[in-house]
């Protein structure tokens, strides 16, 4: 009888050992993952563009929600912080006059130093056709202009499609200065941005990338 009950106690003991472990499992996992969301909140919140900015090869904005990108790049341009500007993500109905207009640069600048790009559809786009453009005119570092959230993120796609290339984020001003978590929008909006951070980094770099022609526009007289 004592050994039936012992034997019985067994495969008891290894059940409430498994349990334990992936109670813990899911546990750690959760901690883990809520740690990072709170760095990569802090992160977001704390960053700004660099006061003492080293010149690059070329400045790349990245168009989206959020005033002040376009701005920002033309800006740069003009300060020649680099020699080419690239817009990437540029609506169809938009072209060289439009920005022109929209930012003040000058025509003899648009003319030599600016790119549209109009294939990019998302981060994936903007990543590939970034790339793109800095290896046709062997540049090893950009200036990447974007939002202050969509920054890690930015920099994993990139890396996934061009391997090492020297980035100096330049972020743009947020218009809601509220931190993370004294405003419920904001936070909601970061906890989105996190898990696509998380999905590029899980997806990692591909093996190849097939990336559409560039356009590559300047103005007629």
């Amino acid at each position: 009888m004592r050994r039936a009950l012992k034997k019985d106690r067994k495969p008891h003991s290894k059940r409430m050992g498994w349990a334990r472990f992936l109670t813990f499992l899911i546990i750690g996992t959760i901690s883990l993952l809520l740690g990072g969301f709170i760095a990569f909140a802090q992160y977001v919140d704390r960053i700004t563009p660099p006061t003492a900015l080293q010149a690059a090869d070329g400045i790349v904005v990245w168009t989206g929600k959020g005033g002040g990108r376009l701005q920002a790049g033309v800006d740069l341009l003009t300060a020649k912080k680099g020699e080419r500007l690239l817009i990437s993500g540029v609506h169809e109905d938009n072209a060289v006059p439009q920005i022109v207009d929209l930012t003040g640069l000058s025509v003899p600048l648009a003319e030599c130093c600016l790119d549209l790009d109009y294939a990019a559809k998302d981060t994936t786009g903007n990543a590939r056709e970034t790339t793109d453009w800095a290896e046709a005119l062997g540049y090893d570092h950009i200036i990447l202009v974007t939002s202050a959230y969509h920054m890690p993120r930015a920099k994993v796609e990139i890396a996934n499609a061009a391997g090492r290339m020297r980035i100096t984020p330049y972020p743009v001003e947020r218009a809601d200065a509220r931190k993370w978590y004294k405003s419920g929008d904001r936070a909601e909006r970061l906890l989105q941005e996190y898990t696509k951070l998380l999905l590029s980094l899980a997806r990692g770099r591909k093996t190849k990338i097939e990336a559409p022609e560039l356009d590559m526009v300047q103005i007629e007289n």
